[in-house]
């Protein structure tokens, strides 16, 4: 299949093709032996280069479009509110709404959601494997980059972290402001280096429901704060709660932002596919950001 690609480009004609019928899977390109032979034979009839290259490409779209097209499978977990409730094996979401509104037209490659919300590292591990093709909410480690594609981020926001209302704790500009302190995150989460101190205790947790259940230690004193990341989920988080009121977030100003990426397993995807979601994101950011998508999509909910 990626023969065809390259030959296709040669044409100018990639995108039109990758949009119609783009096939996601690597390891699928044709025989060498089958391909040479082919051009050798026309070439010993006298046909020039220029008709092989447009004989090629016919072939190509002909052979593509008697094989169905796979899709991609993406996997997700539940952080509201990007990620929320699963109904019929279809999850729901700010993330999921804009990836299938703004995103998906544009694309060109079918896809479908796993049936099921799973644990980030399980996710992640599946991701490796190529159990599944991409996941739909991820940020960025230097170890993951050997296993996933990473394309352009949708989301990027200030690092974060949660304490109770009362704590004395109003600014973050070093991380000498964080020794002796207990910081509830989650297993397998992203640390990031400067915060990976000896003198930071990390009390991380497993499974579902893992930002509520970091504010309900929290606010009984069972850490002293919430390595928040995604301060919009914990945001969503505390006022489905009823405890907005009683928790503050502080920025970490030593930090750069967090970027959020939707992420491809390089065991299956091809680097064209992260190419057309590069594009089709593009295209969605210049309609709506994602950041403002997000209210819209928390007003569509409570209207509903």
């Amino acid at each position: 299949m990626l023969w065809a690609t390259k030959l296709l480009r040669l044409q100018g004609k990639a995108k039109m093709y990758c949009a119609a019928s783009v096939s996601v899977r690597s390891g699928e390109e044709a025989s060498p032996r089958r391909e040479r032979g082919g051009a050798g034979g026309l070439a010993l009839l006298g046909f020039g280069r220029p008709f092989l290259l447009i004989a090629a490409s016919a072939l190509a779209v002909a052979a593509v479009g008697a094989q169905a097209q796979e899709a991609i499978k993406i996997g997700y977990f539940d952080i509201p509110p990007h990620v929320v409730n699963v109904e019929d094996g279809k999850p729901q979401g700010a993330a999921i709404s804009y990836f299938e509104e703004h995103i998906a037209p544009h694309f060109g490659v079918a896809f479908e959601w796993n049936s099921e919300v799973t644990a980030p590292t399980r996710l992640m591990s599946q991701l490796s494997s190529g159990e599944i093709d991409a996941m739909i909410f991820l940020g960025k480690t230097e170890e993951r980059t050997k296993y996933f594609h990473y394309p352009d981020p949708y989301l990027v926001i200030p690092e974060m972290l949660v304490f109770k209302k009362d704590h004395p704790t109003n600014g973050i500009t070093e991380v000498s402001d964080l020794h002796g302190l207990t910081l509830g995150f989650l297993v397998g989460g992203r640390i990031p280096e400067p915060l990976q101190d000896g003198k930071i205790k990390y009390d991380l947790i497993a499974g579902k429901r893992l930002m509520e259940r970091n504010i309900e230690k929290l606010l009984l004193g069972r850490i002293d704060a919430i390595y928040a990341p995604l301060s919009t989920a914990v945001v969503n988080i505390a006022e489905d709660m009823g405890v907005l009121g009683q928790i503050k977030l502080v920025p970490i100003e030593f930090l750069g932002p967090v970027e959020i990426y939707t992420v491809f397993s390089k065991k299956t995807v091809d680097e064209n596919i992260v190419e057309s979601y590069n594009a089709a994101l593009q295209i969605a950011r210049t309609k709506q950001e994602y950041i403002d998508f997000i209210e819209l999509f928390k007003s569509r909910s409570i209207n509903d």
